[in-house]
């Protein structure tokens, strides 16, 4: 079956690694990129940094005038690039031409910056070139993919496997919708890991202890951690139960307010789409950008 494609909620990251640009100019032609990127419906997810659109800058003639103070006049080259630092390769590039004026090298380049335009039909014409790429790139790519997924789950790499799931853009609707109810899966089995090693945990810490209240609370700091919906919260359950009958009255009601107060936790409370998304921003927040800006850096440069 030919999967379906369309270009919506393509995410791509702005980054600006180019050492011979200042610091702040840095930051402003990052801010510049991403502005570009959103004018032109590129989505920013938060968690997906794929695929990157970057920035190299070439000065190719650079004039200080005889002025009080001295103004420091550049032209150069900006040569925009759009790539994928997975498969460490670019999509799509355009040069263009930009000049900038300012009392230190650091204005001179932020004012160059400015005249960057997202309405600039070869800037357009660039993205859309590598839009095409990134949807070829999943039409053919799905099956592979999944196949590394699979390979996650057998190392319970759960959180990473979600993460690359949740990835796939809304580009081609069959291995997206696939990914997404992958995700599920996925999802559920990394609740069933957690769970099995939690509940051992928590029998095994009551069964050694004195059995009051004290152990009783290092138990439910245990099971607090355990999502209600895995498979075998049957047995949770039965833990809770065989725990409450030891407990004299006053500790049972400290207790029955523990355990309410896991039932309640929000973080249990939400859709199965939502836990699991949550699971891949955390993954994408606790990577080192760093490795990324290595990549582009070390490739593309």
């Amino acid at each position: 079956m030919v999967s379906v494609c369309h270009a919506q909620n393509i995410s791509i990251n702005a980054q600006v690694v180019d050492e011979n640009i200042p610091e702040e100019a840095a930051r402003s032609l990052e801010t510049k990129l991403q502005s570009v990127l959103t004018a032109n419906g590129y989505a920013d997810n938060g968690y997906a940094e794929r695929f990157v659109l970057t920035a190299i800058v070439d000065v190719i003639q650079k004039e200080v005038t005889p002025t009080t103070p001295a103004r420091i006049s550049e032209k150069m080259d900006i040569t925009l690039m759009v790539g994928d630092v997975v498969e460490n390769k670019i999509y799509a590039s355009v040069t263009i031409q930009a000049a900038g004026i300012g009392t230190n090298v650091n204005k001179t380049f932020i004012n160059a910056f400015r005249s960057i335009n997202s309405e600039n039909p070869r800037i357009q014409q660039m993205l859309n070139e590598a839009k095409e790429k990134i949807i070829e790139y999943y039409t053919n790519q799905c099956p592979i993919i999944i196949r590394k997924v699979q390979g996650l789950v057998a190392t319970q790499a759960f959180d990473e496997a979600i993460f690359l799931l949740i990835s796939v853009p809304d580009v081609c609707r069959d291995c997206f919708t696939q990914c997404q109810r992958q995700a599920g899966v996925v999802y559920q089995q990394k609740i069933d890991a957690e769970s099995t090693i939690l509940l051992e945990k928590a029998r095994t810490v009551w069964a050694t202890s004195n059995q009051n209240m004290q152990s009783a609370n290092e138990v439910a700091d245990i099971i607090s951690q355990i999502n209600p919906r895995c498979s075998n919260y049957a047995e949770v359950l039965a833990l809770r139960s065989s725990i409450e009958q030891k407990l004299q009255a006053d500790d049972k009601r400290d207790w029955d307010l523990r355990m309410k107060q896991y039932e309640n936790n929000e973080k249990y409370k939400q859709s199965i789409v939502d836990a699991y998304k949550t699971v891949a921003v955390a993954y994408a927040k606790n990577r080192p950008t760093t490795i990324y800006r290595t990549i582009v850096r070390s490739w593309w440069y």
